[in-house]
């Protein structure tokens, strides 16, 4: 049997790669529409892009010519990059920075062609499943992980930061980056409520639980109220200083706190996991659940229960087991 080749990745023309300087940047544009993390990432995938499209001559979003890409180019693109190595995931996650980047390009007038925009944005994403990843987390190891941080009585002010993050964030469910960029005026103390900044620039207000808000309250009075970001740093001596915690130093708190708890490995993202999951369970409903969570839709918060992996653990639980079985007759007779 004759094996068909695989078409050529199709790349820019060199002539096509020589961008003119006075042009807008539709990668800037679109960048600016992001959160500080989602800046980030969109930023990375839009790299990447570059890099594919010219053939490793050009590094950076913002001197691509997006305007030359069209159809050709980019119904090749999933299965390059599956074939190079990719994911499916990370594939659909550039694939959405792309129709995003060339949607900003046509906005811009960078597109002459109606029809070479709508075409060449028309590329559909990869069909794929998943297995969850991460864990949820037992209350017993929320409460190990507040006893980890009230137990540090040689620094208050870092004792009071860390409890208030810790349970800011399984209260509301906030994300890493979303927590980082909290202020002080957003916290509205005369309602318990948060003013969070989400993905997509997009706000949501979350109630606070009357233990969240007091052990927000504790934090406060060694951080002081002075207008800034919410959680800042505390040095070692226990000085609190007027500087933002970044995403990294939030992984720090809770990797330290997990290990003086004696707890398993977990991460930011699955004390998240654990509020949408025990939310879910306590049977508040699930578009309650995805405006708590900031989710654009309802099915996004569903890949977040895990009661069905629960059940599916039960389920086994419920089989006879052969093994066993033949255990149990192979045991000694009891000597009468």
């Amino acid at each position: 049997m004759i094996s068909t080749p695989k078409p050529t990745f199709l790349l820019l023309s060199e002539e096509q790669l020589q961008l003119d300087s006075t042009l807008p940047s539709p990668a800037q544009a679109y960048l600016n529409t992001l959160s500080p993390s989602g800046r980030r990432t969109q930023a990375t995938a839009l790299d990447n892009l570059a890099y594919i499209f010219s053939d490793s001559k050009i590094q950076t979003a913002e001197k691509f010519p997006w305007h030359h890409l069209r159809y050709e180019h980019t119904s090749q693109l999933s299965s390059h990059m599956v074939d190079i190595g990719y994911a499916k995931a990370t594939v659909n996650k550039h694939l959405v920075a792309l129709r995003r980047v060339l949607e900003e390009a046509y906005r811009l007038g960078l597109y002459q062609e109606h029809n070479d925009y709508y075409r060449a944005a028309g590329v559909k994403s990869l069909r794929h499943e998943t297995i969850l990843r991460g864990r949820t987390l037992e209350h017993d190891e929320l409460r190990k992980l507040i006893e980890a941080c009230l137990a540090d009585d040689h620094n208050p002010a870092l004792k009071a930061r860390d409890a208030a993050l810790i349970t800011l964030m399984y209260v509301t469910g906030i994300r890493r980056q979303e927590v980082v960029d909290l202020n002080l005026s957003d916290f509205i103390a005369k309602e318990n409520k948060l003013r969070i900044l989400g993905k997509g620039s997009k706000q949501r207000e979350v109630f606070l639980s009357e233990d969240a808000a007091s052990a927000l309250e504790s934090w406060l009075s060694q951080r002081g109220r002075r207008l800034g970001p919410l959680f800042t740093r505390v040095t070692k001596g226990g000085k609190v200083k007027l500087e933002r915690l970044s995403a990294q130093a939030v992984y720090y708190v809770l990797k330290t706190r997990q290990k003086q708890a004696g707890l398993e490995s977990f991460t930011p993202h699955d004390l998240r996991r654990t509020t949408i999951t025990d939310l879910l369970t306590a049977e508040v409903d699930v578009l309650t659940v995805s405006a708590i969570a900031g989710h654009n839709s309802s099915d996004t918060t569903r890949r977040y229960d895990r009661r069905s992996e629960e059940s599916k653990r039960q389920a086994v639980e419920r089989l006879r087991s052969p093994l066993a079985d033949v255990q149990k007759d192979e045991e000694p007779s009891p000597s009468t």
